[in-house]
């Protein structure tokens, strides 16, 4: 199906948080160096473009239709397309006996692949046993089953390292405090992410950085956000950092400041890119200062290679830690050509 036709028909509203951010923690991940995209290298397992045959079928679960999803399916859609292989799509609005009627709707329909990001780990477990037992491929990709579900019924896993996604944005924050000459930053945290939150806290630990965290509260859908963001600015006057762990997060912050007339004394770290959030990296209110951002657009590229390569040779991929990106105000060309880019 073309990308347009199912954005248009299917528009499900934001409500919960991108990106599969659960409780659970890594075990002590090695901290990235903060890069640009040019010097991030990719960690994948190779996955070896393979022969199709003849017309491949591939079904594809997406739970959230925002900007993140968006770029995941047009990723897939653009690798299976250059391959010959057809994609089908199906959303559903976190709503598991929906994801799990699209998978027995793909398993009846014999479909040669099952993409998919899970709701929950252990939702359609025993949907997606009787996909396998019925001889589909599954790949995961931003998250994935149990992990004895994955072990026995998974091919591939493509997913971001979330503390590790925190850590960059911490790492970053604790070198810019030192060239704006701030000792001590109060923050504001508009939370979604654990695992996010733990890296940003390490990175700040392992750096030496003293702050004061002045409150923590939810917030992760641009307009709730912006009305947090508000809340904090008003009853937390001391606060000169917002950290937000998610895009709504992050533009409802700036919105805040913006709201509040603070541009210039309050300034807003966050996690993941848009277009918007690219050019509020370019305004010149000078409020938004860096994120870390997700590769969405290769996360669907490389699950739909994984699934075509199991399909046809029987490799399992195995998992894999997508690379990440970053942007930040000192680096105006790597927003710029992010902006530019199809």
């Amino acid at each position: 199906m073309n990308l347009s036709r199912w954005t248009a028909v299917l528009l499900i509203s934001l409500n919960i948080l991108l990106a599969a951010c659960t409780d659970t923690q890594p075990e002590q991940p090695i901290p990235p160096a903060t890069a640009t995209p040019e010097q991030i290298k990719p960690t994948l397992l190779p996955i070896t473009p393979t022969a199709v045959k003849d017309k491949i079928v591939i079904g594809a679960i997406l739970f959230q239709n925002d900007n993140f999803f968006e770029t995941v399916a047009l990723g897939m859609e653009e690798t299976a397309e250059a391959a010959g292989a057809d994609i089908l799509f199906r959303f559903h609005e976190h709503d598991l006996d929906l994801e799990t009627q699209w998978i027995e709707e793909f398993t009846e329909q014999g479909v040669d692949a099952i993409i998919i990001s899970p709701r929950v780990e252990d939702g359609s477990v025993d949907a997606i046993q009787k996909a396998y037992e019925a001889g589909i491929k599954i790949v995961c990709f931003n998250g994935c089953f149990t992990e004895d579900a994955t072990d026995k019924y998974v091919s591939a896993v493509l997913e971001t390292d979330q503390y590790n996604l925190g850590y960059q944005v911490g790492e970053y924050l604790a070198g810019w405090l030192v060239e704006q000459e701030i000792d001590e930053p109060y923050v504001g945290i508009l939370s979604c992410c654990d695992r996010r939150e733990a890296g940003f806290r390490q990175a700040l630990a392992d750096n030496g950085v003293a702050w004061s965290e002045a409150v923590n509260m939810e917030g992760y859908l641009a307009e709730p956000a912006t009305a947090v963001g508000e809340t904090i600015l008003q009853n937390y006057p001391q606060v000169n950092i917002l950290w937000a762990e998610n895009e709504g997060g992050t533009v409802g912050a700036v919105n805040a400041i913006r709201h509040q007339n603070q541009a210039g004394e309050v300034f807003v770290f966050g996690i993941d890119v848009s277009p918007q959030l690219a050019q509020m990296l370019l305004d010149e209110d000078d409020i938004l200062q860096a994120v870390g951002a997700q590769s969405p657009r290769q996360m669907g590229n490389l699950a739909v290679q994984a699934a075509l390569n199991a399909v046809t040779t029987g490799q399992d991929a195995g998992y894999n830690h997508v690379p990440t990106a970053f942007y930040s105000r000192d680096n105006r060309e790597a927003v710029e050509t992010y902006l530019q880019t199809p």
